[in-house]
């Protein structure tokens, strides 16, 4: 599974149960998410699905979102899972990919990412700016020896 995470400059992900930031989005999407119904898209034309993704940011085929409690059990090698307080420790061996947002502000955090990032490789970082955080860091971390 790929999953994607929002830290913090601690690497703090949730406070008092609530994810390190308020997430706004108009409904063209914000540029953040913008990537990631891109990203999805081009999984799904890779995987013949055929589904496509509106460029307003909404799905075509509402079967592509999956709401559940278990969703880290539950998804696929090629699925994407939008991670906001759950602990990966138990699920590393199932994670292909790992596409962190850093906000590069600190914030009041009680739950941090908590994986070690000396096992992956960083395959691409990119930096750039949001509505409300001037700066934004993208990274794309594989796993080593994975590819």
């Amino acid at each position: 599974m790929k999953t994607i995470v929002c830290v913090d400059n601690r690497m703090g992900i949730c406070f008092n149960g609530r994810r390190v930031n308020v997430l706004w989005m108009a409904p063209e999407a914000d540029k953040l998410f913008k990537e990631v119904f891109k990203a999805k898209e081009e999984v799904c034309q890779e995987t013949g699905t055929g589904k496509k993704i509106q460029d307003a940011g909404y799905l075509e085929d509402e079967k592509m979102w999956k709401v559940d409690r278990n969703f880290l059990e539950k998804a696929e090698e090629e699925d994407f899972c939008f991670v906001e307080g759950e602990n990966l420790a138990g699920y590393e061996g199932k994670i292909t990919e790992i596409v962190l947002y850093k906000w590069n502000r600190d914030y009041p955090a009680d739950v941090f990412f908590e994986v070690d990032l000396s096992k992956w490789r960083l395959e691409e970082r990119k930096d750039f700016s949001g509505y409300s955080h001037e700066k934004i860091t993208k990274e794309i971390y594989n796993r080593q020896g994975l590819l």
